[in-house]
């Protein structure tokens, strides 16, 4: 084997495990990269599952399967699609990795799981949704409900407002955003009870967004 001569520069080498991964689409704000790591975290009656269903309606190509973990397994908020229920954090070889997966948590207190469930959900929000295909949706009405690692990992997250800033700067405040700033969006451009902020990582050019569509210019207070 003759040795080539290799350029002072970092290489380039696909990583097969990582194929699927979808960017997302400049044109339509609403179309979630794939894999994606959401937490939508608000108080009742504020819209969560409604946004998350016009996201899982948005992904293009659609997602081959989504995965519900719901506390009430007798829900029909998502039979707008065709979801599939559980009542327990499913395991790595429930899902096929060819096929483009969706795991939402519904309104799940992780703070109440068993250890050996909470440790499923951190690898599935770390190695196993950039390794297996599978984008992984929660959401919960109290910040402190989700623990410090999962929030790290997520790299997209939509608030409404809760009226207590200090609690949803846990969530902001690992993307740059203090309750200084929150309490100036909210007070200012999310004005409405419906109105969400989503602060999306994955889109450098339109950060900040109020209802996943409208961006917000914000220059930090």
């Amino acid at each position: 084997m003759v040795k080539q001569k290799l350029p002072n520069q970092i290489i380039l080498i696909p990583n097969k495990d990582k194929e699927f991964h979808e960017i997302p689409k400049k044109d339509d704000l609403g179309h979630m990269a794939h894999p994606s790591r959401i937490i939508a975290c608000g108080p009742c009656n504020t819209g969560k599952s409604l946004v998350l269903l016009n996201l899982m309606m948005r992904a293009d190509p659609p997602f081959d399967r989504i995965v519900i973990y719901h506390n009430d397994p007798e829900s029909e908020e998502y039979s707008a699609v065709d979801a599939e229920y559980v009542d327990e954090v499913p395991t790595i070889d429930f899902f096929d990795k060819t096929e483009k997966c969706l795991l939402v948590f519904e309104d799940i207190n992780f703070k109440d799981m068993k250890k050996d469930q909470m440790a499923l959900v951190d690898r599935y929000y770390g190695c196993w949704s950039t390794h297996h295909n599978i984008s992984v949706w929660s959401t919960a009405q109290c910040p402190f409900s989700i623990p410090p690692r999962i929030r790290r990992l997520a790299n997209i997250i939509i608030l409404w407002n809760n009226g207590d800033a200090d609690s949803m700067a846990e969530l902001s405040r690992k993307v740059g955003l203090t309750s200084k700033d929150l309490r100036y969006i909210f007070d200012n451009i999310c004005t409405e009870f419906h109105d969400s902020l989503i602060i999306d990582k994955s889109r450098p050019y339109a950060r900040l967004r109020k209802n996943l569509f409208e961006v917000i210019p914000y220059s930090k207070r």
